[in-house]
């Protein structure tokens, strides 16, 4: 019995749910950031309006500012947006029983009773003008056969439009797309692949799948197989990891590298928890700094061997840091990225890597004694900084 997927996307999510609750926010451009009282209000959602005038998801509130002079700051509210989600899921529920969230705007919608394309097709139809006329919400519907061009379609008619991908035509209508409009092919990836020829989902589909997971890692075998429709091993309910990462910007610059290394080393605890929930390894290490005007540098260095050693991933981290920041400039935020990572345990003679030449401990107390408990701003799965 073929199984169908809907994707449910509700468009501009935040942004579309501050409009619903005042309604004179649709005349003006306008952003959903985070708390305005700490430094990294970063761009959540934004209107049509903001949109329009070139305000882009991920931006700082600083930079959308110089953008669009005239846009207007809403702080995000999540206890309203998750209403709103929950709403959203009781409308999917009386339609299937096996509703897989994707986040608090988007839901798989899996429908394994001998529904036709033809009738899911119309089950989307139905679903979102139930969304629009009940809750208010433009939601865009992606069908297919399984989870993954399902999501694809969903963002082809946006906004509150309706895609179908078939086995028949998702050669022709996926293939010729570029490669990161695949699910978790990020900038990064993008780059990689680039580099060796490999623009488009089709150039990923017709690809060695050998070669990719050379060059990617487990997922670049992953990412063969979505290309080519196959999401057999795809569980959505858990996270797809090709990188984990975390930025933190403290209350106040950093001025000195003893902060820097203390921010550093409480950045990859977190990503080595995370890798071995996980039971992942790295053998990539990024460091992302920016300083106090908002200009950039990413670097990006191997190590030596696969690994979820705290110690040796800060070593890393930090010697980056150390041998690429000038401190010309107060330091804004710090963030870390491990990447190239796999169920890969390669044994070395020599941990070499795996002791710290500095007193941690001291610079960290002395970090939380000024600033507090520091928040992660983001972490990172498929996205780049």
């Amino acid at each position: 019995m073929e199984r169908l997927v809907l994707h449910c996307d509700m468009d501009n999510y935040f942004a579309s749910v501050e409009e619903k609750h005042n309604t004179s926010l649709k005349k003006v451009p306008f952003a959903v950031c985070g708390d305005p009282e700490m430094r990294h209000s970063i761009v959540m959602s934004k209107n049509t309006l903001a949109k329009r005038a070139g305000v882009k998801t991920g931006l700082s509130y600083y930079q959308a500012k110089q953008i669009c002079p005239h846009l207007e700051y809403v702080k995000a509210d999540m206890p309203k947006y998750l209403v709103e989600t929950k709403n959203a899921r009781e409308v999917y529920r009386k339609y299937t029983d096996k509703i897989v969230p994707y986040g608090m705007d988007e839901s798989w919608l899996v429908f394994e009773n001998g529904v036709t394309p033809d009738e899911a097709t119309q089950l989307a139809e139905v679903i979102r003008v139930e969304m629009m006329y009940s809750l208010g919400l433009s939601t865009s519907v992606g069908v297919s056969f399984n989870y993954i061009f399902s999501k694809l379609g969903s963002d082809m008619n946006k906004p509150n439009g309706i895609s179908i991908i078939t086995k028949d035509n998702y050669q022709q209508k996926v293939w010729q797309l570029p490669a990161n409009e695949l699910l978790f092919v990020g900038d990064a990836r993008k780059k990689v692949l680039a580099s060796v020829g490999i623009h488009t989902i089709g150039d990923i589909a017709r690809a060695d799948p050998q070669y990719l997971r050379k060059l990617l890692g487990k997922v670049g075998y992953d990412l063969w197989r979505f290309a080519n429709g196959d999401d057999k091993h795809f569980d959505p309910s858990i996270d797809e990891i090709g990188s984990i990462g975390n930025t933190i910007t403290p209350p106040e610059d950093l001025c000195n590298n003893e902060d820097v290394s203390a921010v550093i080393f409480l950045i990859v605890n977190a990503i080595c928890a995370r890798l071995k929930k996980h039971n992942l390894k790295t053998r990539c290490v990024s460091v992302c700094m920016r300083n106090n005007k908002f200009e950039k540098v990413i670097r990006q260095r191997s190590l030596n061997r696969f690994t979820d050693d705290v110690n040796a991933i800060f070593n890393r981290a930090y010697e980056l840091f150390k041998d690429n920041y000038r401190w010309q400039h107060p330091l804004r935020s710090i963030g870390v990225r491990v990447d190239n990572l796999d169920e890969h345990d390669q044994l070395s003679l020599f941990d070499d890597d795996c002791e710290l030449t500095i007193d941690i401990d001291s610079r960290i107390q002395s970090l939380t004694k000024r600033f507090g408990a520091l928040n992660f701003e983001k972490t990172a799965t498929t996205k780049d900084w």
